[in-house]
């Protein structure tokens, strides 16, 4: 399952001090905010960043990417403009390191600019992400990420889609994990991820904990019952009937622990959050990628005369894969493709000036 490609769009001004506990940040923690960049107007002392995350290589039609649904002699056209816009226009890295493969972890180094086993965000178990919201973990409130240093120097802050590093700690009204305690004065988006789980018809990231703790525990029985069953008939041993009671409540207990699971697992960890409170339980994913866009362009609206910082986190190219009506079936390589293209639609830079969803204030 990969990460999802991910945008940060930043407007830095050089002469901001970027301090952690009263000493600087070293070079290297600060090159992802100044080397990915490039200078505006000579007159102006800002200068802005786009950046671009664990966007697969050949996943976008820019030269000397192998690409998949880009320009191609086959289609005959550029289905990734705007991406390729972006890596003409700017950097593009072909090879880099990653802190790690896995959401979380690689989440948590990307805000901090520091190795996630020193934020306690690297875990040694198979699973090492969260994947529930009443999990305790997160990012310590004591860190420092690169939101909380801009918003100390007067910038407007915000994350607009997937957050996955953590939402309370003892309680869940503290929100000591929340993107707004760590630097970002607004938030809409996932607290947690966009899992198979969160779409209907998608499977499930539990197949293999199915397997184990209600399969095997039903195969068993069901074997125990027919054994009972064989001993009886021929006469060599007969089991009382509170036997066979117990092993058929016992099915019907862990076959009724599955449906619950499977039923409450939406409502309970796949959910959208506006700042604090839960805007949509369990969320749609209908012109979800619109609705995330035209409030990245809102924020940018608010704040194009102030110094600001937007992290817009998309949910694509993530399982479980989706795309709005408009670009469902319309590439040449299935629902990936699919949505690939609507994530290129919705980094269109005109699109920040003239967007319009009809359940947003336009």
């Amino acid at each position: 399952m990969a990460c999802p490609a991910q945008s940060a769009i930043l407007e830095v001004k050089p002469s901001v001090s970027i301090a952690s506990a009263g000493k600087p940040w070293s070079p290297q923690r600060v090159q992802i905010l100044s080397r990915l960049s490039h200078q505006a107007e000579p007159d102006d002392n800002s200068f802005r960043a786009s950046l671009w995350l664990w966007l697969g290589r050949g996943e976008s039609g820019c030269p000397q990417s192998f690409p998949v649904w880009g320009h191609t002699e086959a289609t005959g056209r550029d289905r990734t403009p705007n991406i390729d816009r972006l890596a003409r226009g700017g950097v593009k890295l072909t090879q880099h390191l990653a802190a790690s493969p896995l959401c979380t972890p690689s989440r948590a180094a990307f805000m901090t600019g520091r190795y996630p086993v020193r934020s306690g965000m690297a875990s040694q178990s198979q699973v090492g992400v969260f994947l529930f919201s009443a999990s305790s973990g997160g990012l310590p409130p004591s860190e420092i990420t690169f939101a909380k240093l801009l918003k100390d120097q007067g910038y407007s802050t915000a994350l607009i889609g997937k957050w996955h590093l953590g939402i309370s700690c003892h309680d869940p009204g503290d929100f000591c994990h929340h993107p707004t305690s760590h630097g970002f004065d607004y938030f809409h988006g996932l607290p947690l991820t966009n899992m198979r789980d969160c779409k209907l018809g998608e499977g499930s990231v539990f197949t293999a904990a199915f397997r184990l703790l209600v399969l095997l525990p039903m195969q068993l029985i069901a074997l125990a019952l027919l054994t009972l069953v064989v001993l009886k008939w021929l006469g060599l041993f007969r089991a009382p009937p509170c036997a066979f009671l117990f092993l058929f409540l016992l099915a019907t207990l862990l076959l009724g622990l599955l449906l619950g699971f499977l039923h409450y697992f939406r409502p309970l960890n796949c959910f959208l959050m506006r700042n604090r409170d839960i805007t949509q339980q369990p969320m749609s994913y209908d012109n979800l990628t619109q609705r995330l866009t035209a409030d990245a362009a809102h924020f940018l609206r608010r704040n194009a005369e102030t110094p600001f910082l937007l992290v817009l986190s998309f949910l694509h190219m993530h399982t479980a894969l989706f795309s709005s009506k408009d670009f469902a079936g319309k590439s040449q390589h299935g629902s990936y493709g699919d949505a690939a293209e609507e994530m290129d639609w919705s980094v269109d830079p005109t699109l920040f000036g003239n967007i319009c969803v009809p359940s947003l204030t336009c």
